[in-house]
Formats: structure tokens, sequence, C-alpha cells
């Protein structure tokens, strides 16, 4: 091994060889604490690195935002907002969802998407060794901030494919837990909880534990309880909102928790300062009030993905048929999700593997553009035909 110096190569001495091949023990560093050892980590829907022709894979919202976001942020960068740190409380965007959502402002409290707000959710109310309960399969980050906290995990056994919310009570009344989480509708199954089961958990929770309602994809039900309007008389309960789904502001990330001024106030507490961006807070608001827009795409995804629940299961797929804007199904054959995911992702399509729910034999596709729609149907064909799974 030669070592350069300027223009000069300077072979080394036997000596130095010596030195250089005498490495020093590297100290061991600092040890996280062995809840976060034991999480898994967060997978998004589109891998690091790839470029899709379609993507199937996120639950984004195929037509993006309203024209009124571009207005919004137009107006912003032509102003000084950028420089100035955002208005923490988020006052303006608060306001406007208070008036769409018919709620008051003091029961809101923004964050930077969902996510961010379950976090903080478990930092405010979990001590290590209180209950949690959710269902299977759902939303990895409820297990993921409980079992950070030390919260001990309780599940609503299910078969995978869809989720039986009547049972859901019965398992809160023997976890006796300090916190329940509700995906509804459910991600990935995209079933609605009735209005039934809420009311019986929240009256097994009396005021010792807390119900969340994630509502990520509530804008795409046909028939959904209004929760948030009955947060005063239910005190007990929390609902989470995001403006991800149907406001197409996933880049963005805007969530919301609605609850009693007490829940937020105290959650207010753990939540880093200026957690919303201005360009975030401002778009926001530009979203929200287009509620003609919003409808719009609503429509277009409930379209869609009737049809695609119809397509699938002409082809002999089993369907969950959802209320969310995503189709849950498992392929005809035994072992066919993880292959036919690889095959779709080597064509340019990517869709979800239910491997990362616990559910391996199922995919998760989300419901483009009607255009988006042809394209994967098409594609997928092919493949099976290679498979011989399909006739011509």
């Amino acid at each position: 091994m030669a070592l350069y110096h300027k223009h000069k190569c300077i072979m080394p001495t036997d000596q130095s060889v010596g030195f250089m091949s005498r490495r020093k023990e590297v100290p061991p560093l600092i040890e996280p604490r062995p809840e976060i050892l034991s999480l898994p980590p967060y997978h998004p829907g589109r891998p690091t690195g790839v470029t899709p022709a379609i993507n199937l894979a996120a639950n984004e919202n195929a037509w993006g935002p309203s024209p009124r976001v571009a207005t919004a942020w137009q107006s912003l960068m032509s102003s000084e907002a950028v420089a100035r740190y955002p208005d923490m409380e988020g006052l303006v965007l608060k306001e406007t969802l208070g008036r769409v959502w018919g709620v008051p402002a003091e029961t809101l409290l923004l964050g930077t998407g969902s996510g961010h707000l379950i976090k903080c959710l478990t930092e405010t109310y979990l001590r290590p060794g209180d209950g949690v309960v959710t269902v299977f399969p759902t939303f990895s980050l409820y297990r993921q901030n409980a079992e950070m906290m030390g919260g001990r995990l309780s599940w609503l056994p299910g078969d995978g494919h869809h989720v039986d919310f009547s049972k859901l009570p019965a398992v809160v009344e023997k976890a006796k837990p300090r916190m329940v989480f509700l995906c509804s509708p459910n991600n990935p199954t995209g079933d609605l909880a009735p209005p039934r089961v809420i009311e019986e958990i929240l009256s097994v929770l009396g005021t010792d534990g807390l119900l969340v309602v994630d509502e990520a994809y509530a804008d795409f039900a046909t028939t959904r309880p209004e929760l948030m309007g009955t947060i005063a008389e239910k005190r007990s309960l929390a609902v989470l909102r995001t403006l991800s789904k149907a406001y197409g502001l996933a880049g963005l990330r805007v969530g919301a928790l609605v609850a009693d001024p007490a829940v937020i106030e105290a959650v207010s507490r753990v939540r880093e300062p200026f957690p919303v961006s201005a360009p975030a807070l401002a778009m926001g608001a530009a979203a929200i009030s287009d509620e003609e827009y919003r409808s719009e795409v609503v429509a277009r995804v409930v379209q869609g993905r009737q049809r695609l629940e119809r397509e699938l299961s002409e082809r002999g797929w089993n369907v969950n048929r959802g209320e969310a804007n995503f189709v849950w199904t498992a392929p005809g054959s035994a072992g066919a999700a993880g292959r036919l995911k690889a095959e779709l992702a080597a064509r340019g399509i990517l869709v979800r593997h239910g491997e990362s729910f616990g559910a391996p034999d199922h995919l998760r596709v989300t419901v483009g553009t009607a255009t988006e729609i042809d394209t994967f149907l098409s594609v997928l064909d092919s493949i099976l035909r290679e498979w011989g799974e399909q006739r011509e």
C-alpha cells in the first residue's frame, strides 16, 4: 500500500504497516432504550429511490389539491412570511377547519400530519405498563408509539381480511386499557366501525381511558358516524383527521386532533414549537375551503373503488369491500401477493404488499385515476396470462 504525499509516492515501512494494521478498539455507544430496539421501522408505500410510472401503494390523492392551493402558495411567496416563524397555533387554519367541520377552535390542535399527533397522544397519556388496544391488521404507528412509551398492547384478533368491530368492546373490557386506537375506515382493510361499537367502547372506558378514532379516510366513506360534533358530550373521545388524503396535501404534512379542551391543552404541552410550517398553514386553509373540489375528488375515488372491487372480484380475487381510497384484496392463488407486487413493480406499478401489516397473502391497491386503473388492470392481466392463471 503506497501513501501519497504531494507528488511523491512513499512506500510504507514494515513498522508503519504494523502501526496501521493495529486498530483501536472502538468503545460502545450509548444504548437506546430497549423499547426502541424492539420497534419495527416504518416503511412507506414508495420505496426510496424508486420512481414508478404509477404509484398505487401510498394512498395518495391522484388528482392533487384544489387550484386554490397554488394561489395561496404564490401569495405566500410574494410576502416575507416564509422568513418568519409560522403562527404556532395556526389560528386561520383552525378557524377554517372549525367552520367546515362544525367544531369550536378550542377543540382543535394541529400537527405535522396525524402520525405526529398519534405520537404526541401516547407521550401525553401512556405510562410504562399501561394497556393499549387496537385491531388487526391496522396502521403500524399505533403499535410503534404505544410500545415506544412502554405500553402493553392487546389486539382484536382477526383473519387479516376483515375486521369484525363488533367484538372490540369485549376486548377493551377485558384489557382495561388506558388508550384505544381505532382506525375508521381501517387501514388497510377499509372496514368502517359502526356507531354502536364506538358507544360501547366509550361506555366501557368511562373517564379512565381515551378512545382515539383515526378518521384519515373518513371523507371517502359513503356513510359514517359524525363523531367530531359529539366531543362535548363524549369527553373520552378524540378524533384524528388529515389533509393528506381527500385534500391532496400529503407533501405538506398537516393533521388535526379534535378533542375535549382539557385533552388539547395537555397534548399541546408535548407538541414541539411551530409544528406546522407557514406554507402548510396557508395552503391547508385554501384546500379545506374548496368543498366543491373535495366533493368531486371523493366522487371519483368512490367510482374508481367500486370499479376496482368489481374487476378484481371478476378475476377470482377475494375483495374486502371497504370505505376508503384503496382496495384490500387477496389474489386467487396462495403465495401470489408477494410475487405480484414484485412483478408489478418491475413494470413500473407500485402496490402495497400486505406483509407489512402481517397479512402477506394480501395487496392494498390505491384508487388512482381511470387511466391509472386501466393501466394497472392491463399489466395485471398480462402477468396473470404469463403465469397461466387467466385465459386469453
